[in-house]
């Protein structure tokens, strides 16, 4: 596997090791997220994985990056190409719904990433960026939609409470597919931003 592994390009190899630790994580948590055990994942050598990450953590960190906002920031980025911001804050919203991302196989994900975040600097560093990245980029499309429309709000605040709806839709999900159904928690996220913007229809 690792002579195949070995003629993959950089950017390939690295998201492979991604992808490993990952899966490493969802079946055996964080006191499983062992170097070893990430190696045994991906049929690589030890210093492979050195070759592209400092050490755990910044493995962890890249993991998390990953899992956060891989599939919904790159959705964002391939809506703002032209678009309006009434599409771009569409495409933001719809995408944290997609079955790559609203998926209730990244619960124990998440639950070794937000126990690890409490107690870890460095990751506490990661989320703090991406937090706010991801914020940023929301409050920018509510403010430009909010601006066409000649309306006055507080797009940051609306931002923060977008996300935090999401979140909190997508771990009830999990806990329980019986209280609501995707669609369902999409519908409600898009209810919270439209009752301050107007329809967000397309």
């Amino acid at each position: 596997m690792e002579k195949r592994f070995s003629r993959e390009s950089p950017e390939i190899r690295r998201r492979l090791l991604i992808e490993a630790a990952e899966r490493c994580l969802a079946a055996h948590g964080i006191q499983g997220f062992t170097i070893d055990r990430i190696c045994r994942e991906a049929n690589v050598s030890r210093g492979l994985i050195s070759h592209y990450f400092a050490g755990k953590d910044e493995l962890l960190a890249a993991v998390y990056r990953s899992a956060l906002y891989g599939a919904i920031m790159g959705q964002v980025t391939v809506a703002a190409g032209g678009a309006t911001p009434l599409l771009r804050l569409r495409a933001a919203i719809d995408a944290a719904f997609q079955p790559e991302t609203f998926q209730r196989s990244n619960l124990r994900v998440w639950l070794a990433l937000w126990g690890e975040i409490a107690t870890n600097p460095k990751l506490q560093a990661v989320h703090r960026s991406l937090y706010r990245t991801y914020r940023a980029r929301l409050a920018e499309e509510i403010a430009g939609v909010a601006s066409e429309r000649r309306l006055t709000v507080d797009a940051a605040g609306l931002a923060r409470n977008v996300i935090a709806m999401i979140d909190g839709l997508w771990l009830e999900w999990c806990l329980d597919p019986e209280a609501l159904a995707p669609d369902d928690a999409r519908r409600a996220c898009l209810g919270l931003v439209e009752a301050k913007l107007g329809s967000l229809e397309v």
